[in-house]
């Protein structure tokens, strides 16, 4: 089997904890950007990409090249006119001028419209663990941006979880009824690891509209337009809570199993590589 390791930036992301957690839970090794050999054979994977990815690789342009190298775009395009386009010109050229061999992107609608591969991100039992006593009518944990706060503003501030990290952030997953998902910006893409790291608390979630949701679907997840999200929120939260709780059982089976987060970093090498050493 090829081998596949993970590359961290040596720049702590707190955004990207929960991947790197899923990455350990997978049983993948982990090394620094600048320990990074373009001749040793095998598959490596970084997420994201900054400023120390370029130079590294840049300064092995003598040795002979036989890492296969992958970036795992999970950022959005910006919220900007024409920022997809640019999204998808920025990172074909990391491949055109040979600092990736793929960049990969979660959201199905993202990467065709962008020429880009399309891998799932799945997500690990061990992530996380639903909890039985609810105190929160829902947490959502994202950027209290302008455009969530509209959202987020019809509710009591001490009935929503609030956007913390770990240890607390446990808690507050725990404590939860539902998960909510409003985007950063006005594109409908999906956020694949906020939704990863949901389903592994068995959170129901009630996200805004995306393009295309797959691996999600209406019968994992409950999706409403910007302007209806807040009555569809709180109409869910008057219904019967286990109808909902059923919902997210058979999305934490979903993607704890069929699309464990290993399983499908695996798949997808074996389809780019195959068993390559």
């Amino acid at each position: 089997m090829t081998d596949i390791t993970f590359v961290k930036t040596r720049y702590e992301y707190d955004s990207y904890m929960d991947f790197y957690r899923l990455v350990s839970l997978a049983g993948f090794p982990v090394i620094y950007v600048d320990e990074v050999d373009v001749s040793r054979p095998g598959v490596f994977i970084t997420a994201p990409h900054n400023g120390e990815w370029n130079p590294h690789i840049s300064n092995y342009d003598d040795k002979p090249r036989n890492a296969h190298f992958i970036l795992w775009n999970i950022e959005r395009p910006s919220g900007s006119a024409g920022a997809v386009g640019k999204y998808a010109q920025a990172n074909r050229k990391l491949i055109y001028d040979r600092f990736f061999d793929e960049v990969w992107v979660s959201d199905r609608r993202l990467a065709d419209e962008t020429m880009l591969r399309f891998v799932p991100l799945g997500s690990h039992s061990g992530l996380g663990e639903p909890g039985r006593q609810k105190r929160y009518k829902f947490c959502h944990m994202s950027y209290v941006v302008p455009r969530r706060e509209h959202i987020y503003k019809h509710w009591d501030s001490n009935h929503i979880g609030r956007n913390c990290w770990p240890p607390e952030r446990d808690r507050v997953l725990k404590l939860s009824k539902f998960a909510l998902n409003i985007h950063q910006d006005n594109h409908p893409f999906q956020e694949p690891l906020r939704w990863a790291l949901f389903a592994a608390y068995g959170l129901p979630i009630v996200s805004e509209q995306v393009y295309d949701a797959y691996p999600w679907s209406e019968e994992f997840m409950i999706f409403s337009g910007y302007d209806g999200i807040v009555g569809k929120m709180k109409q869910v939260l008057d219904d019967d809570y286990s109808k909902f709780q059923r919902m997210a059982e058979k999305a934490r089976e979903r993607f704890t199993t069929d699309f464990e987060f290993g399983k499908l970093v695996r798949e997808a090498v074996a389809q780019s590589v195959g068993d390559w050493r």
